[in-house]
Protein backbone atom coordinates (compact mmCIF):
# COMPACT_ATOMS: atom_id res chain seq x y z
CA UNK A 1 0.00 0.00 0.00
CA UNK A 2 1.07 3.60 -0.59
CA UNK A 3 -0.88 5.81 1.84
CA UNK A 4 1.63 8.64 1.33
CA UNK A 5 2.43 9.54 -2.25
CA UNK A 6 4.90 12.32 -1.54
CA UNK A 7 6.53 13.84 1.55
CA UNK A 8 9.03 16.65 1.85
CA UNK A 9 9.73 17.66 5.42
CA UNK A 10 6.45 18.52 7.13
CA UNK A 11 4.59 18.61 3.80
CA UNK A 12 2.82 15.37 2.98
CA UNK A 13 0.53 14.51 0.09
CA UNK A 14 -1.59 11.42 0.65
CA UNK A 15 -2.39 9.03 -2.15
CA UNK A 16 -6.06 9.09 -1.24
CA UNK A 17 -6.30 12.87 -1.60
CA UNK A 18 -4.75 12.69 -5.06
CA UNK A 19 -7.19 10.03 -6.19
CA UNK A 20 -10.13 11.95 -4.74
CA UNK A 21 -9.03 14.99 -6.76
CA UNK A 22 -8.70 12.82 -9.87
CA UNK A 23 -12.13 11.31 -9.20
CA UNK A 24 -13.69 14.77 -8.96
CA UNK A 25 -12.00 15.99 -12.14
CA UNK A 26 -13.00 12.85 -14.02
CA UNK A 27 -16.62 13.16 -12.92
CA UNK A 28 -16.64 16.84 -13.81
CA UNK A 29 -15.25 16.10 -17.27
CA UNK A 30 -17.84 13.38 -17.98
CA UNK A 31 -20.68 15.64 -16.82
CA UNK A 32 -19.34 18.61 -18.82
CA UNK A 33 -18.94 16.53 -21.97
CA UNK A 34 -22.49 15.17 -21.83
CA UNK A 35 -24.08 18.54 -21.09
CA UNK A 36 -22.07 20.13 -23.90
CA UNK A 37 -23.24 17.44 -26.34
CA UNK A 38 -26.84 18.26 -25.43
CA UNK A 39 -26.19 22.03 -25.70
CA UNK A 40 -26.73 22.97 -22.06
CA UNK A 41 -25.48 26.36 -20.93
CA UNK A 42 -21.97 25.46 -19.81
CA UNK A 43 -21.64 27.94 -16.96
CA UNK A 44 -24.93 26.81 -15.46
CA UNK A 45 -24.06 23.14 -15.95
CA UNK A 46 -20.73 23.59 -14.17
CA UNK A 47 -22.41 25.47 -11.32
CA UNK A 48 -24.94 22.65 -11.01
CA UNK A 49 -22.22 20.00 -10.80
CA UNK A 50 -20.06 21.97 -8.37
CA UNK A 51 -22.89 22.93 -6.00
CA UNK A 52 -24.31 19.40 -6.05
CA UNK A 53 -20.87 18.00 -5.23
CA UNK A 54 -20.44 20.43 -2.33
CA UNK A 55 -23.91 19.57 -1.00
CA UNK A 56 -23.06 15.88 -1.22
CA UNK A 57 -19.77 16.28 0.61
CA UNK A 58 -21.31 18.32 3.43
CA UNK A 59 -24.37 16.12 3.92
CA UNK A 60 -22.31 12.94 3.62
CA UNK A 61 -20.08 14.15 6.43
CA UNK A 62 -23.04 15.23 8.56
CA UNK A 63 -24.65 11.84 8.08
CA UNK A 64 -21.45 10.08 9.11
CA UNK A 65 -21.10 12.25 12.22
CA UNK A 66 -24.70 11.60 13.31
CA UNK A 67 -24.18 7.85 13.11
CA UNK A 68 -20.81 8.01 14.91
CA UNK A 69 -21.50 10.39 17.79
CA UNK A 70 -20.46 7.71 20.25
CA UNK A 71 -16.97 7.83 18.75
CA UNK A 72 -16.68 11.53 17.89
CA UNK A 73 -18.54 12.82 20.95
CA UNK A 74 -19.60 16.48 21.19
CA UNK A 75 -16.24 17.80 20.02
CA UNK A 76 -17.01 20.10 17.10
CA UNK A 77 -13.42 19.89 15.87
CA UNK A 78 -13.70 16.11 15.56
CA UNK A 79 -16.83 16.61 13.45
CA UNK A 80 -15.08 18.80 10.88
CA UNK A 81 -11.61 17.24 11.07
CA UNK A 82 -11.85 15.00 8.01
CA UNK A 83 -8.11 14.30 8.13
CA UNK A 84 -7.74 13.19 11.73
CA UNK A 85 -11.23 11.66 11.89
CA UNK A 86 -12.10 10.71 8.29
CA UNK A 87 -15.44 9.33 7.23
CA UNK A 88 -18.44 10.12 5.05
CA UNK A 89 -21.70 8.37 4.24
CA UNK A 90 -21.65 7.59 0.53
CA UNK A 91 -25.40 6.97 0.45
CA UNK A 92 -26.41 10.17 2.24
CA UNK A 93 -23.93 12.23 0.22
CA UNK A 94 -25.09 10.77 -3.07
CA UNK A 95 -28.76 11.22 -2.17
CA UNK A 96 -28.24 14.83 -1.09
CA UNK A 97 -26.24 15.74 -4.20
CA UNK A 98 -28.81 14.09 -6.49
CA UNK A 99 -31.74 15.86 -4.84
CA UNK A 100 -29.94 19.19 -5.08
CA UNK A 101 -29.21 18.60 -8.77
CA UNK A 102 -32.83 17.58 -9.38
CA UNK A 103 -34.11 20.84 -7.86
CA UNK A 104 -31.49 22.91 -9.69
CA UNK A 105 -32.51 21.35 -13.00
CA UNK A 106 -36.15 22.00 -12.22
CA UNK A 107 -35.47 25.69 -11.58
CA UNK A 108 -33.55 25.94 -14.86
CA UNK A 109 -36.43 24.24 -16.73
CA UNK A 110 -34.09 21.45 -17.80
CA UNK A 111 -35.05 17.82 -18.34
CA UNK A 112 -34.51 16.72 -14.75
CA UNK A 113 -33.98 13.04 -15.44
CA UNK A 114 -31.66 13.71 -18.36
CA UNK A 115 -29.46 15.77 -16.04
CA UNK A 116 -29.57 13.00 -13.43
CA UNK A 117 -28.59 10.50 -16.12
CA UNK A 118 -25.50 12.57 -16.86
CA UNK A 119 -24.83 12.94 -13.12
CA UNK A 120 -24.93 9.21 -12.37
CA UNK A 121 -22.79 8.47 -15.41
CA UNK A 122 -20.22 10.94 -14.08
CA UNK A 123 -20.43 9.57 -10.53
CA UNK A 124 -19.83 6.00 -11.68
CA UNK A 125 -16.67 7.12 -13.50
CA UNK A 126 -15.33 9.06 -10.54
CA UNK A 127 -16.07 6.27 -8.07
CA UNK A 128 -13.66 3.97 -9.90
CA UNK A 129 -10.76 6.27 -9.00
CA UNK A 130 -12.10 6.91 -5.51
CA UNK A 131 -12.11 3.19 -4.74
CA UNK A 132 -8.60 2.75 -6.15
CA UNK A 133 -7.47 5.58 -3.88
CA UNK A 134 -9.00 3.82 -0.87
CA UNK A 135 -7.13 0.65 -1.81
CA UNK A 136 -3.74 2.35 -2.01
CA UNK A 137 -4.46 4.21 1.22
CA UNK A 138 -5.29 0.90 2.93
CA UNK A 139 -8.73 2.01 4.14
CA UNK A 140 -12.32 0.80 3.67
CA UNK A 141 -11.34 -2.86 3.43
CA UNK A 142 -13.75 -5.64 4.29
CA UNK A 143 -14.06 -8.40 6.84
CA UNK A 144 -11.32 -10.86 7.68
CA UNK A 145 -11.10 -13.74 5.22
CA UNK A 146 -9.12 -16.88 4.45
CA UNK A 147 -9.83 -16.69 0.73
CA UNK A 148 -6.77 -16.76 -1.56
CA UNK A 149 -7.27 -13.15 -2.70
CA UNK A 150 -7.48 -11.79 0.84
CA UNK A 151 -4.94 -9.06 1.55
CA UNK A 152 -3.05 -7.68 4.53
CA UNK A 153 -3.62 -3.94 4.97
CA UNK A 154 -1.67 -1.39 7.03
CA UNK A 155 -2.31 -1.72 10.77
CA UNK A 156 -3.63 -5.30 10.62
CA UNK A 157 -1.94 -8.69 10.49
CA UNK A 158 -4.63 -10.98 9.07
CA UNK A 159 -6.03 -11.11 5.57
CA UNK A 160 -9.12 -9.05 4.75
CA UNK A 161 -11.44 -8.74 1.79
CA UNK A 162 -10.11 -6.10 -0.66
CA UNK A 163 -13.56 -4.52 -0.77
CA UNK A 164 -12.16 -1.47 -2.54
CA UNK A 165 -11.13 -3.61 -5.52
CA UNK A 166 -14.56 -5.24 -5.64
CA UNK A 167 -16.13 -1.79 -5.71
CA UNK A 168 -13.69 -0.40 -8.28
CA UNK A 169 -14.45 -3.29 -10.66
CA UNK A 170 -18.18 -2.84 -10.10
CA UNK A 171 -18.12 0.88 -10.87
CA UNK A 172 -15.91 0.31 -13.92
CA UNK A 173 -18.42 -2.20 -15.27
CA UNK A 174 -21.32 0.10 -14.36
CA UNK A 175 -19.75 3.10 -16.08
CA UNK A 176 -19.01 1.03 -19.20
CA UNK A 177 -22.61 -0.14 -19.40
CA UNK A 178 -24.12 3.29 -18.70
CA UNK A 179 -21.86 4.89 -21.29
CA UNK A 180 -23.02 2.35 -23.88
CA UNK A 181 -26.66 2.52 -22.78
CA UNK A 182 -26.78 6.33 -22.97
CA UNK A 183 -26.46 6.06 -26.74
CA UNK A 184 -28.66 2.97 -27.14
CA UNK A 185 -31.45 2.83 -24.55
CA UNK A 186 -33.82 4.82 -26.80
CA UNK A 187 -33.88 1.81 -29.13
CA UNK A 188 -34.94 -0.62 -26.39
CA UNK A 189 -38.48 -1.57 -27.38
CA UNK A 190 -39.26 -3.00 -23.93
CA UNK A 191 -38.34 0.35 -22.35
CA UNK A 192 -40.43 2.39 -24.76
CA UNK A 193 -43.52 0.18 -24.17
CA UNK A 194 -45.16 1.10 -27.45
CA UNK A 195 -44.25 4.77 -27.29
CA UNK A 196 -42.47 6.51 -30.16
CA UNK A 197 -39.70 7.85 -27.94
CA UNK A 198 -38.14 6.57 -24.73
CA UNK A 199 -38.22 8.71 -21.60
CA UNK A 200 -35.05 9.97 -19.98
CA UNK A 201 -34.10 8.48 -16.63
CA UNK A 202 -33.00 5.04 -17.84
CA UNK A 203 -29.42 5.53 -16.63
CA UNK A 204 -30.63 6.82 -13.26
CA UNK A 205 -32.83 3.76 -12.75
CA UNK A 206 -30.10 1.31 -13.72
CA UNK A 207 -27.66 3.10 -11.42
CA UNK A 208 -30.07 2.83 -8.49
CA UNK A 209 -30.88 -0.83 -9.13
CA UNK A 210 -27.32 -2.01 -9.65
CA UNK A 211 -25.77 0.07 -6.87
CA UNK A 212 -28.50 -0.89 -4.43
CA UNK A 213 -28.10 -4.57 -5.30
CA UNK A 214 -24.30 -4.52 -5.25
CA UNK A 215 -24.03 -2.66 -1.95
CA UNK A 216 -26.57 -5.02 -0.41
CA UNK A 217 -24.33 -7.94 -1.36
CA UNK A 218 -21.29 -6.04 -0.08
CA UNK A 219 -22.76 -6.21 3.41
CA UNK A 220 -21.57 -9.83 3.40
CA UNK A 221 -17.92 -8.82 3.09
CA UNK A 222 -17.69 -5.27 4.45
CA UNK A 223 -18.71 -3.64 7.76
CA UNK A 224 -21.62 -1.18 7.48
CA UNK A 225 -21.05 2.54 7.99
CA UNK A 226 -24.47 3.48 9.31
CA UNK A 227 -25.45 1.49 12.39
CA UNK A 228 -27.85 2.82 15.00
CA UNK A 229 -29.54 0.89 17.77
CA UNK A 230 -28.18 -2.34 16.36
CA UNK A 231 -29.88 -1.72 13.00
CA UNK A 232 -27.80 -1.85 9.83
CA UNK A 233 -29.12 1.22 8.04
CA UNK A 234 -26.72 0.66 5.13
CA UNK A 235 -28.61 -2.53 4.31
CA UNK A 236 -32.01 -0.87 4.74
CA UNK A 237 -31.19 2.16 2.61
CA UNK A 238 -29.58 0.23 -0.23
CA UNK A 239 -32.50 -2.20 -0.35
CA UNK A 240 -34.84 0.79 -0.59
CA UNK A 241 -32.69 2.19 -3.41
CA UNK A 242 -32.88 -1.13 -5.25
CA UNK A 243 -36.66 -1.31 -4.97
CA UNK A 244 -37.27 2.34 -5.87
CA UNK A 245 -34.98 2.04 -8.87
CA UNK A 246 -36.99 -0.93 -10.11
CA UNK A 247 -40.31 0.86 -9.60
CA UNK A 248 -39.06 3.99 -11.34
CA UNK A 249 -37.73 1.96 -14.27
CA UNK A 250 -41.13 0.27 -14.62
CA UNK A 251 -42.95 3.61 -14.63
CA UNK A 252 -40.42 5.29 -16.90
CA UNK A 253 -40.91 2.53 -19.45
CA UNK A 254 -44.44 3.83 -19.94
CA UNK A 255 -46.18 1.19 -17.88
CA UNK A 256 -48.34 1.73 -14.82
CA UNK A 257 -49.67 -0.25 -11.89
CA UNK A 258 -53.15 -1.61 -12.42
CA UNK A 259 -54.28 -1.00 -8.84
CA UNK A 260 -53.50 2.71 -9.27
CA UNK A 261 -55.71 2.85 -12.36
CA UNK A 262 -58.58 1.22 -10.47
CA UNK A 263 -58.29 3.75 -7.63
CA UNK A 264 -58.35 6.60 -10.09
Amino acid sequence: MYPTLFQLGPMMISTKSIFIALAFLTSAFVFWRKTREEHYHQDQAFDAFLLASIAGLIMGRIGFVLFHLSELGNNLWFWIDVVGHPGSSVFIGLLSASLYLYRYADKQKWDKFEVLDFWFLAVSAGMVLKQIGDFFAGVSFGYQTNLPWGMVFPGVFDKYHPAQIYSALFFLALYSYLYWAEYNYRTFFWYRSGKKTAQTGFLSCIFMITLGGFMTLMQLVKPPQLVWGGINFDLVLYLVMFVLGGILLYLKSGRSFKFLKKNN
